[in-house]
């Protein structure tokens, strides 16, 4: 049928009509939804944007309603259907000119989905300069809700001149305990971003003081009042010995013009007398401080050393807590977590089968040393066969049996071989691990003697090359003897080593018993060391001698071989000990 061209014209018409209605309609509709999405009614805003979107691509409202429609779609709660609608126009349309103002939104959805790095590769691609702050205040406001290092750090590589990104990674590990940080991280933030570094506790060499002389108080519990004058051990025995050694050392400290004025304070154990010590403000005068011990006095000093900005140093505890988020409180000794690191450390060096069983004992350091332990090893894809909390003498008993018990025959098809280890795993069901499975046991306990005698015991009698892994502290059990160690070749993992032998030691005995008449302890030892390598560190760097002790590396002591602050507040030189010839012997020397 061939149309006429009065038909043709009619048709053209006709269809010239109906766009114009459609056209209006689109209006109206757009129109409508302005007005809703005005009112905050989001829900019909979102319904009418839908029509136009839903309609037809071509029609002029298009793009504008597809853009409110995202935004009310994702204030009711569809962020599906926002996130797709934004996906959809950044891919047909990428160059509307309304694209940057979209990306705003689509920034901002994605980092309130936990989308950061997609969402700060949006926002950092916006290119007006009047939206750029905007994209910068949407950023600041999600960023807060993100505190994973690997995630900030990861987002940081592809988006590497963000600074704020970089201040707030910054800030994350900043408020990380000291023992946990990335301090090589953090470093590198503040140096290739400019930020500032005392925010950040790190202590440049102008803020430190250097004087002649300087003042160190020892907050001690000597319970002065309570002392008997009668001669023999007195209760707080150890405190004095504590004492004495550090007397020693200010007096060699002195000894060639005075350095060290030494001051002290008598902390009583508790929190209230240390609290009338503090309100007295005379240790705001102090440029080091030694002590507390107690976990209460601890505390409050410190809370009082970090608003002050005074360095103190713990010369016994190996709690991670006393150091927390102070960067000026040390320690003498390693913590749980650095030993647990180090002993790994040296496991993944020299141990080639890739396997550990783990017993800890009932302390929270127990569990924290046996847990990093794990961590560290885990991280550098060693299995860890069998992991066990052991607490009382009834457990300790049946780790001795799993460890001997010879099974033989098969079960469910499988082998079991000479004295495999039968492991519950469930009420259900029990693990056979043999010798190879087993790897090397770390027994995570200093002082739960049933455990590591059993542990000692079972390894023993198996005869079958099972290296132990345990603490210098079990060559003081009685129990365990110096010849057992030796034989089985049992690592021990030590805090502070020295030789006994060294003629600087025999030298510090001999000074000693002239000054004070009696043979030096452990106590001794530990304080004269903390006083002589901190007040040199006080001589050599000034009040804040951390610019320096970060950085220097392994600072060898007096009497014990070294310590390593190498960006850490807690002792980094862990010794791996073993028995050779009943002479104690260091197998990771620098």
């Amino acid at each position: 049928m061939v149309i006429s061209t009065k038909y043709k014209l009619l048709i053209i018409s006709l269809f010239t009509a109906f766009q114009g209605i459609a056209q209006i309609n689109y209006q109206s509709e757009y129109l409508a939804g302005k007005n809703y999405f005005r009112q905050e009614n989001y829900q019909m805003a979102k319904n009418k944007f839908g029509h136009i979107v839903n309609s037809n691509e071509e029609n002029p409202f298009y793009l504008y309603a597809a853009y409110f429609y995202g935004i009310s779609a994702y204030q009711t709660n569809d962020e599906e259907k926002a996130l797709e609608q934004y996906r959809q126009i950044r891919i047909t349309h990428p160059q509307w000119d309304k694209i940057d103002e979209l990306n705003i939104w689509y920034g901002h959805m994605l980092l309130d989905q936990g989308q950061l790095i997609k969402g700060l590769e949006v926002l950092n691609a916006i290119q007006k300069k009047d939206l750029k702050e905007l994209a910068k205040a949407v950023e600041k406001k999600h960023l807060v809700s993100y505190d994973s290092i690997p995630v900030l750090q990861k987002a940081l590589e592809l988006n590497p001149y963000d600074k704020m990104l970089a201040q707030h990674l910054a800030d994350v590990i900043s408020e990380k305990p000291l023992i946990d940080r990335p301090n090589e991280l953090l470093e590198f933030l503040i140096e290739s971003f400019g930020l500032n570094k005392s925010k950040y506790d790190f202590f440049d060499k102008n803020v430190s003081q250097k004087k002649n002389t300087y003042n160190v108080a020892v907050m001690l519990p000597f319970m002065a009042s309570s002392l008997s004058t009668s001669k023999g051990s007195k209760a707080n025995q150890f405190i004095l010995d504590l004492y004495q050694g550090i007397q020693l050392a200010t007096e060699k400290l002195n000894s060639n013009g005075k350095k060290i004025n030494l001051f002290t304070y008598d902390t009583k154990r508790d929190s209230a007398t240390t609290a009338k010590i503090l309100a007295r403000g005379e240790l705001l005068q102090m440029d080091l401080v030694i002590g507390p011990l107690y976990p209460d006095p601890v505390s409050l000093m410190k809370d009082y050393t970090f608003k002050n900005r005074i360095n103190m140093i713990n010369p016994l505890s190996t709690n991670s807590t006393v150091i927390g988020t102070n960067p000026y409180s040390f320690l003498l000794k390693s913590t749980p977590e650095t030993r647990a690191k180090k002993a790994a450390e040296y496991v993944i060096e020299n141990f080639p089968r890739k396997r550990a069983t783990i017993l800890y004992g009932s302390s929270s350091q127990d569990s924290i040393y046996a847990h990093a332990y794990r961590k560290y090893l885990e991280a550098e894809s060693f299995k860890i066969s069998w992991m066990e909390r052991v607490e009382t003498a009834e457990e300790s008993t049946e780790v001795l049996k799993k460890l001997t018990t010879v099974f033989t025959g098969s079960r469910n098809g499988s082998m079991r071989t000479s004295r495999s280890v039968k492991v519950r795993v469930s009420p259900e069901d029990s693990l056979y691990l043999n010798k190879d499975s087993l790897g090397h046991i770390m027994v995570a306990s200093l002082d739960n003697n049933i455990l590591i005698s059993n542990v000692l015991s079972a390894v023993d009698t198996r005869r079958d090359g099972l290296t132990v892994i345990g603490f210098e502290d079990w060559l003081d059990i009685d129990q365990i003897s110096f010849e057992q160690l030796e034989r089985m070749g049992v690592l021990m993992v030590g805090q502070n080593y020295f030789d006994f032998s060294s003629e600087v030691v025999a030298n510090f005995k001999s000074e000693y018993i002239e000054k004070y008449n009696v043979l030096p302890t452990q106590f001794s030892y530990d304080g004269y060391e903390a006083m002589m390598i901190f007040g040199k560190q006080l001589i050599k760097y000034g009040n804040y001698f951390q610019h320096g002790l970060y950085t220097s590396g392994l600072v060898k002591g007096e009497l014990f071989y070294g310590f390593d602050y190498t960006n850490s507040n807690d002792n980094q030189l862990v010794p791996i000990l073993k028995l050779e010839k009943l002479d104690l012997k260091m197998l990771n020397l620098n």
